[in-house]
């Protein structure tokens, strides 16, 4: 089996005087410069849940550099922040910009031609179609079982919250969406509703192509995630 190193880094948002914990992964055989594929968790989930290192191991195992890192509230950035995830909503989803900047000025020396790519599920999958969809230095955009808008959630954010969080108030209908973006949701998801991948399609004005649907599967793609991961990597080439 392949070695994955993990080198563990510090990513500093110099505004807040806040040092986001994360980790780079790659393998010896990784090219000295190779595209980036930044893997963002789920809601209370961090670079350590079983989902992020899933792909995260698939796609350093195919050739990228992977870098996860912990929201403000999740994982060991906790540490600093505390747990009040809902205190920092805001930021959390504003952090990203800070994220892809270190990544092109601190790592230039493993980034080919800047070519950085943007995966995650549900609340990771929100900011990458929030403020990682307005960030052009994001190539490649790969979004999962994300919510259209946190209007509908139980929990009732005010909304000025809504409209940092939701997909709703970013996306734009272009054609150059087809290029830079891939959703996928499960039918029987329970957790976000399936019709929000309509919503997104829609908006975004992608081709069928742009969007894969699984019956089921649920909001981890069980029984799913290798053809999952596959068609990623098909997705990624445009890279």
């Amino acid at each position: 089996m392949e070695e994955i190193i993990t080198e563990n880094i510090e990513i500093p948002v110099v505004a807040d005087d806040i040092l986001l914990k994360g980790s780079i992964y790659f393998t010896p055989n990784t090219p000295s410069k190779a595209p980036w594929i930044i893997n963002f968790a789920g809601l209370y989930d961090h670079r350590e849940s079983y989902f992020v290192k899933y792909y995260t191991e698939r796609f350093v195992k195919a050739g990228y550099y992977v870098l996860s890192y912990d929201y403000r509230g999740h994982g060991e950035t906790a540490k600093q922040t505390g747990k009040n995830w809902m205190k920092f909503i805001k930021k959390i989803f504003m952090d990203i910009h800070d994220v892809i900047s270190w990544v092109l000025e601190e790592q230039s020396n493993r980034v080919l031609d800047k070519k950085i790519a943007l995966f995650g599920r549900s609340f990771g999958g929100a900011i990458i179609l929030t403020h990682g969809y307005i960030d052009e230095r994001a190539k490649i955009l790969i979004s999962l079982c994300t919510r259209y808008d946190y209007s509908t959630v139980r929990l009732k954010f005010p909304e000025e919250i809504i409209k940092k969080m939701s997909p709703k108030y970013y996306l734009k209908k272009d054609l150059s969406n087809n290029e830079r973006i891939l959703i996928v949701h499960s039918k029987d998801d329970d957790r976000i509703p399936f019709n929000n991948l309509f919503q997104i399609k829609e908006q975004l004005g992608l081709n069928d192509e742009n969007v894969i649907i699984y019956n089921t599967g649920g909001h981890s793609f069980k029984g799913h995630r290798e053809e999952l991961f596959l068609r990623s990597i098909e997705f990624l080439k445009r890279l």
